[in-house]
């Protein structure tokens, strides 16, 4: 059979009544852009779309899902509402999980946004994932601290600073089997009262954090966001949000990184909302990558295999349930999932 080069599909979108707000569940109308054949059998011929919880004065980000603790439940992170919730999938119950996280005095370096007439400083959490203990780890934008937290609840810091300045907006990370733990700080050269000396770090970043040494990768990036391992992780990919390239490195024996390429650099013709945000990796080493109109689904190869439509754009996302095949994605707004046909790689 041949595939044309794109084509068009109607998928169902529905809200899960039991974390909405509102009294009833509503349907809506999406699409999947398949651009290539195997496509199909990552995703599926029929792909429904829950909306699990949309609320207006928020900024989620960071989904993880907490496999085989208290059944599995899922955390995200709040930027505007300066916490992490917690998920549960048996109640549709939302809760803090962490909160708050930032508890400082000096907000202006902080990234502001408005919609809808109101403004709002992203003071908060972001990436999140989870350690060897199953501990939640994560970034503390608004704060520029890597933060653990503990099995009590207490918060522990990981890291803070390098060269004896500041991190300024670490942003997302990702564990290696050894224990190393890789992530990116956005911004670069913040000032802020809250930390003395005040400047930041001089450059944006890619940092490995291993047995308490962080050490810089990269300092090249403008906006390094979004961070992944490849399943056998010989290969470390890291998003530009500002250039929009999908970099590919390969990861060295002693944890450093070489031979940076973009893998796809998506096209700034596409002005549909989304950029190359969050991502994560399926077991055949496909990324899932926040973008333009969606979920962009992406070879190893660096071929564009099509995208998956939303809602709203999306920040990031997270392999979830017993299987791990279903995906938890975030937006500014919203928390969805969607069930595909393969399994991805998670904390």
């Amino acid at each position: 059979m041949r595939f044309p080069m794109k084509t068009i599909a109607t998928i169902s979108i529905t809200i899960a009544a039991l974390a909405m707000s509102a009294a009833h569940a509503q349907d809506s109308a999406g699409s999947v852009e398949r651009l290539d054949p195997a496509f199909d059998a990552l995703v599926g011929s029929n792909v429904q779309i829950e909306i699990l919880h949309e609320e207006g004065d928020t900024f989620f980000e960071g989904p993880v899902w907490h496999h085989g603790a208290e059944g599995g439940f899922l955390t995200f992170s709040d930027l505007v509402g300066n916490r992490i919730r917690k998920w549960d999938p048996r109640t549709g119950a939302l809760t803090d999980y962490v909160s708050p996280v930032w508890t400082g005095n000096d907000s202006s370096s902080a990234i502001h946004f408005e919609r809808d007439g109101k403004s709002y400083a992203q003071i908060g959490p972001n990436g999140e994932t989870l350690d060897g203990m199953g501990r939640l780890v994560f970034t503390a934008m608004g704060s520029g601290r890597i933060m653990r937290r503990e099995a009590e609840g207490t918060l522990s810091v990981l890291a803070n600073a390098y060269d004896g300045r500041h991190l300024n907006a670490p942003n997302d990370l990702v564990y290696a089997s050894d224990g190393a733990l890789y992530f990116t700080d956005i911004r670069a050269g913040l000032v802020t009262a809250d930390e003395n000396p005040p400047e930041g770090v001089p450059h944006t970043g890619v940092y490995r954090l291993k047995d308490g040494v962080l050490t810089l990768l990269a300092d090249d990036l403008e906006a390094p966001n979004g961070i992944a391992l490849s399943p056998d992780e010989s290969l470390l990919y890291v998003n530009d949000i500002r250039v929009r390239d999908v970099m590919r490195y390969e990861l060295q024996a002693d944890g450093s990184i070489a031979n940076g390429r973009p893998l796809i650099a998506i096209p700034r013709s596409d002005t549909r909302a989304g950029n190359p945000d969050g991502m994560k990796i399926d077991v055949h080493g496909n990324l899932w990558n926040s973008g333009p109109g969606g979920i962009w689904i992406i070879s190893p190869q660096g071929k564009h295999l099509g995208t998956i439509s939303l809602p709203e754009r999306i920040t990031n996302l997270a392999w979830g349930d017993d299987d791990a095949m279903t995906l938890y994605t975030t937006g500014p707004t919203m928390v969805m999932r969607i069930r595909v046909n393969v399994a991805g790689i998670r904390p």
